[in-house]
C-alpha cells in the first residue's frame, strides 16, 4: 500500500537535511548569540573539525553571511544577514507602530526620520525610514549597517550599554569621519553621560559633513535599546533650538512607543 502524502511529506524532511546547511547555520548562530568569535573559538563551541569550519566560514565570508575582520581575526555577522533581517523586521507591528507615530516629523522638521537596530557591538543598521513628500530631503538605504560610534544614532545606543561594552566598542579609539568628528575618548565618553541624563542625542557635522542628526531611544521592558529613531537634516535647518526642540519631541513619542526614559 502506498504512504500517504502526510508519511510522504515527513520521510522527505527527515532525509532531505543537508548537513553542510546546519554545519553552517551552527556557526551563523553562534556569531550571532556570542559576539564576534575566532576560528579556533568557533572550532570549539562548535565541535566541528578545524578543517570543515575553515571552509564553512569562507564560503561564508564570500557570501558575506559572515564579516572577517583581519585586525581582530574573529568572524562577526555579515551584510547579507543585515539586509535580510530589515527585509524581516520591516514587516514587524513594532516597525508599522513607530513609522505610524513618527510619520508627521519629516514635514515638521525638514527631516527624514530613520530607524535603527543594534546589529553588533560595533555596528547599527537601517530597519527603516520616513521620508518627507516633497521638497529636498536627505535619503538612506535599508539595509545599511553603520558604525555604531557614528553620529547620534550609535550614542542613543552606547549611553545606555554596560560600561564593558563600551569599552569594548572604543576598543581601538574614536574615528575621525569628518573634522567636525568627536575623537576624544573622555569628551565622547561625557557626551553619553549628557545622553543618559536628557534621554536623546545630537550630532551636527560629525558624520557627514551638512547633516546633522537628533536620535533617542525606545525602551524595552528590560532596561534595553529596542530601536533609535533619529531626525536626519541639513545642518542648516536642524541645529540651535530647532534641534532641541526636535529632540524632545523624540523623546516623548519614544517614551509613548516603549518604556520611559528616567
Amino acid at each position: 500500500m502506498a504512504p500517504s502524502s502526510h508519511a510522504r511529506s515527513a520521510t522527505i524532511g527527515e532525509e532531505y537535511q543537508v548537513p553542510a546547511v546546519e554545519r553552517a547555520f551552527t556557526l551563523v548562530n553562534l556569531v550571532a548569540e556570542e559576539g564576534p568569535r575566532t576560528l579556533a573559538e568557533l572550532v570549539e563551541a562548535s565541535g566541528l573539525n578545524k578543517s570543515t569550519t575553515y571552509y564553512l566560514v569562507r564560503t561564508l565570508s564570500s557570501l558575506e553571511v559572515l564579516r572577517y575582520d583581519e585586525q581582530t581575526r574573529r568572524y562577526s555577522l555579515g551584510r547579507t544577514l543585515v539586509r535580510l533581517g530589515s527585509a524581516a523586521s520591516s514587516s514587524h507591528d513594532e516597525i508599522a507602530a513607530i513609522k505610524r507615530a513618527v510619520a508627521n516629523l519629516p514635514e515638521a522638521f525638514n527631516v527624514t526620520i530613520v530607524l535603527y537596530r543594534r546589529f553588533d557591538v560595533d555596528r547599527v543598521v537601517i530597519v527603516d525610514k520616513v521620508e518627507r513628500r516633497s521638497g529636498v530631503t536627505i535619503t538612506v538605504d535599508i539595509g545599511s549597517p553603520l558604525p555604531i560610534q557614528g553620529a547620534s544614532f550609535g550614542r542613543a545606543f552606547l549611553a545606555f550599554d554596560d560600561s564593558k561594552r563600551v569599552d569594548e566598542a572604543l576598543r581601538n579609539g574614536l574615528h575621525a569621519y569628518t573634522a567636525k568628528s568627536l575623537t576624544n575618548v573622555s569628551a565622547f565618553r561625557r557626551e553619553l553621560s549628557l545622553v543618559r541624563d536628557r534621554g536623546w542625542a545630537l550630532d551636527e557635522e560629525g558624520f557627514a559633513l551638512g547633516v546633522s542628526t537628533v536620535a533617542a531611544p525606545i525602551f524595552s521592558a528590560d532596561g534595553t535599546v529596542s530601536t533609535v529613531v533619529a531626525a536626519v537634516g541639513f545642518t542648516s535647518l536642524l541645529n540651535g533650538e530647532t534641534a532641541m526642540e526636535c529632540g524632545s519631541v523624540l523623546r516623548s513619542l519614544c517614551d509613548e512607543l516603549g518604556v520611559p526614559h528616567e
